[in-house]
């Protein structure tokens, strides 16, 4: 699941929701959601395999301490990772 968004629309999310690189609310919208994540990831390179612990760490310094779980999930839907079926090995599922 993809969502189109312009820069303007972006910019106002990471406005509205980050401060000092970090989410200070998580948005009820899928949408910017999406936005938020699409900006999380860039955190990761291609072709490298994070464990499901790596991960968290990384959600942690940047979401809400109770929200890690459920972003993690959203990185999955929104497809922008892959993960092994033990949830053991993720990997970035989209290409520059």
């Amino acid at each position: 699941m993809r969502y189109q968004y312009t820069e303007q629309e972006k910019e106002n999310v990471v406005t509205n929701f980050m401060k000092n690189d970090k989410v200070t609310k998580v948005p009820a919208k899928e949408k910017k959601k999406n936005i938020l994540l699409a900006e999380f990831i860039t955190r990761f390179e291609q072709g490298k395999i994070y464990t499901e612990k790596e991960i968290n760490a990384e959600l942690l310094n940047v979401y809400p301490a109770g929200e890690y779980v459920e972003q993690r999930r959203y990185l999955i839907t929104f497809n922008f990772f892959k993960r092994t079926s033990d949830g053991s090995q993720y990997w970035l599922s989209i290409q520059d």
